[in-house]
């Protein structure tokens, strides 16, 4: 039964993530009319799955008590059918199964199948004993034994909300919801006239000192159709690594608006494409200085998820402390730009921010969101133009 417990806690957890990525995050299943009934079977999978969560690290079943076995197994087979049937028609609004959820799938099926195969050779003599259930722990340390019993107790728990939930919506169908946007939203009142603000942004030298994120910014030669010059952007990680990116204008409106493309060619770069804005309004406090940005990921689902858990947030705060580091210089503060530049400044900045600590009164803040949120009481720079890629 050893053999079984390893490939079931394989399974238990390569399917939470399944789950919790591709199901609820990305897909949003729970919140899509057409895709009700496949959620139903998941629903249905984690009433079977927690049972055997709960059975293989602790019992061990004999004589004719294997006819309990074989319903759950049959059932299993039966819903993980089921489930497959009903992808095909479920998923088609979304264009079909994700390439990292089918192989996912794939994976599982394998493990799934030689889950089996194991657990048919470890009860199979027990079909001769008297029936009747025994306690007989698997050559297993203990704490993946309770690891794998919380998964079980977890997965009736889920079973229970999720039926909840699923009935809950077939009796008031709500209207689907799109996926939150996560659009990079960074806005700074800064204590100077617009002209400070478009030259210190608009100059790649001037540019470099405050924003932490790159290292170098240089114009190009060459231009393209519009006019504009293509630009070269680098970013030192330590050791000898360089990130090499590009950027260039979509359109410029001096002292108003700018808007711009950006992406990498760098198999290092997260970050494969994007496009985002700069916004300057003249206030009687200085210049209320505003960006929104958002791009596209390399990598296909690994990609995705460093994005989603460490990379975009850290560029939103990378965004925010640069815009911090902006305002102080331009209130007259010009040791500002060597602390900004400061990694380890910044490091101390990120952790703050995860323990909770907010920006202070006056200060540059920063969240996730369409860009059209208004954050202040004055009045915003009006509607944003569409920045996704």
């Amino acid at each position: 039964m050893t053999a079984a417990f390893y490939l079931l806690l394989a399974i238990g957890l390569l399917g939470a993530f399944d789950v919790l990525y591709f199901h609820t995050w990305r897909g949003r299943l729970q919140e899509r009319a057409e895709c009700q009934r496949e959620v139903l079977w998941h629903t249905v999978r984690h009433v079977i799955y927690g049972l055997q969560f709960l059975w293989v690290p602790h019992l061990r079943f004999q004589g004719a008590a294997l006819g309990l076995l074989a319903v759950l197994y049959a059932a299993d087979v039966f819903v993980a059918w089921a489930d497959v049937w009903e992808e095909r028609d479920s998923r088609a609004p979304q264009g079909g199964l994700p390439r990292g959820e089918y192989f996912m799938h794939v994976v599982l099926s394998v493990l799934v199948g030689l889950y089996l195969m194991s657990i048919f050779h470890a009860v199979w003599p027990d079909r001769l004993l008297p029936t009747g259930l025994r306690v007989d722990p698997p050559a297993v340390p203990v704490a993946l034994r309770t690891l794998m019993t919380v998964m079980g107790v977890v997965a009736l728990a889920s079973f229970a909300r999720d039926l909840v939930r699923w009935f809950a919506f077939r009796r008031a169908p709500a209207v689907p919801k799109q996926p939150p946007p996560r659009r990079i939203v960074v806005e700074a009142l800064i204590p100077a006239p617009v002209e400070t603000v478009w030259e210190r942004t608009q100059e790649p030298e001037l540019h470099t000192q405050w924003d932490v994120r790159f290292t170098s910014i240089r114009y190009l030669p060459e231009c393209d159709a519009r006019g504009f010059h293509l630009m070269d952007y680098r970013t030192h990680l330590g050791f000898g690594l360089e990130v090499k990116g590009w950027g260039r204008y979509l359109a410029n409106t001096p002292l108003v608006r700018s808007t711009f493309e950006f992406g990498s060619d760098d198999f290092r770069s997260l970050i494969l494409k994007g496009r985002g804005l700069w916004l300057y309004e003249r206030r009687a406090e200085g210049t209320f200085f505003k960006t929104v940005f958002d791009y596209q990921t390399r990598h296909g689902v690994v990609g995705e998820l460093l994005d989603a858990v460490l990379f975009r947030p850290v560029m939103r705060l990378g965004t925010e402390w640069g815009f911090e580091t902006l305002r102080q210089w331009c209130a007259g503060d010009e040791g500002a730009p060597a602390r900004g530049r400061s990694r380890w400044r910044f490091a101390l900045f990120v952790l703050a921010r995860v323990l909770g600590r907010a920006p202070a009164p006056g200060a540059a803040r920063s969240w996730l969101g369409s860009g059209n949120e208004n954050r202040e009481a004055a009045p915003s720079c009006g509607e944003l133009v569409e920045v996704s890629p």
